[in-house]
This record gives C-alpha cells, structure tokens and sequence, in this order.
C-alpha cells in the first residue's frame, strides 16, 4: 500500500545544485560564526564606565558621554548586522536552488526574505531612534533631565512601535530559516541540521548550532562528491 510520493532527494541530476546550496549554507554558517565574534567583542571589549565620564562642579556630580566609545560599539555593531545580512542572503540563495529541485524550501526562501526585510528596518529605526535620544542628552546637557523641548516624544514612540513592527517581522523570517534548515536535514538525511536549528533558538548554544550546520553541510558536500550518490543519502 501506497501513503504518498517519497520525498526528493538528492541524485546525480541535482548534484550541481545541491553542492552549490550546500556550499551557500557553509559560507552563511561562518559568516554566523564570525559574527558571534563580533558581538561578543563588542559585549564584553567595553564596559559601561567606558561611555561616560562623571564631573563634578562644587556639590554636584554630572555626567557627560563619551561619543568617540559610543560610535565604535556602534560600529563594531553595524558590522555584525552587515555580517548577519549577508549570512542570510546565503542562506537564502541556498533554499532558492534547493527549490528548482525540491519545493519544500520554496517557503523557508520566502519567509528568509521576510527577516531580512525585518533586519533592515530593525537596523534602520534602531540607529534613529539612538540619535534621536543622543540629540535629547545633547540637547540637555551632562547631568540634567531631558525635557519634551529636547525629545520629540511622539517621534520616540512611534519609533518605538514601528521597532516593535519589524522585531515580530524579523522573529516570524527567523522561523523560516529554522524550517530550511531542518528540512536540510531531511533532504541530505543528516540530524546534525535539525540539532543546529533547534539550537539557534537559544543564546550562546546557538554558536553550538551553527558549528553543526558547517559541519553537516561539510559532510553532505562530501558525499554528494562520491560517485554512490544516489545510494548515500537516506
């Protein structure tokens, strides 16, 4: 008895494709890996005494910020999303290949499409929303409280919830990735794929993750070299 059409796999039709995407995932996967760096440096490379500096005048102590440390964390930051982009973008690519050949990943690319667009705007209005906030102090001056004649307060709200917006758009795009991923370990049979995307949900355990992607991707890359292919995947 029949219960359906098995599921596509790789064969020596979709080799090409299938050691293009998964040279995609490897390359998206040490990009993630240098990009935990990155955040890491700039989490633990600073300290918050590093941002600004106490004077006191007679009684009375203020506080004033250090934009030359300010603008390096952000930086350092900028480059990890630039870093986290192109990380998807491969990830992206790898799922459209995968499409032509099985349509399962034809939503993972769309939905990777969605997080991307959700990275962006994240980006876009978080560093409008931190200048508007360094205008505010700015505005102010060390150590006195920022008024509405220095913050647009409307402005800072609707930021704020367009922030929001585009957090549960990106959140939404990440389960998508997640998808593709464990549907790699389908394709290519391997549970070292599915392992890693359950791990990316958690901090810290998600560099775990991401070393077993590479290292299932690797590993599919190298038997899809053998010339058993279509007998070496599950």
């Amino acid at each position: 008895m029949s219960f359906g059409s098995p599921l596509p796999a790789p064969s020596a039709s979709s080799r090409a494709v299938d050691k293009r995407a998964l040279g995609s995932v490897e390359w998206a996967a040490i990009l993630s890996l240098v990009s935990a760096v990155v955040s890491l440096v700039a989490l633990f490379g600073t300290n918050a005494t590093s941002f600004v500096n106490a004077t006191n005048v007679g009684s009375t102590t203020g506080l004033s910020i250090v934009l030359s440390a300010l603008y390096l964390v952000v930086a350092i930051a900028g480059i990890g999303i630039v870093l986290e982009v192109v990380q998807l973008l491969l990830y992206r690519s790898a799922f459209r290949d995968l499409t032509g050949v099985d349509s399962r990943f034809s939503t993972p690319a769309s939905l990777v499409l969605l997080e991307l667009i959700g990275i962006v705007l994240v980006t876009l209005v978080g560093f409008g929303f931190f200048w508007i906030i360094l205008q505010a102090v700015a505005c102010a001056g060390s150590g006195n409280v920022i008024t509405s004649a220095c913050l647009n307060v409307s402005l800072a709200l609707d930021l704020l919830g367009l922030l929001v917006v585009a957090g549960i758009v990106a959140f939404i795009g990440f389960i998508g990735l997640l998808i593709g991923i464990w549907r790699l370990g389908t394709r290519y049979d391997d549970s070292l794929f599915k392992a890693g995307a359950i791990l990316l949900i958690f901090p810290i355990l998600n560099l775990i993750g991401t070393i077993l992607i590479l290292v299932a991707a690797h590993s599919a890359k190298g038997r899809l070299a053998d010339s058993r292919v279509p007998t070496t995947f599950g």
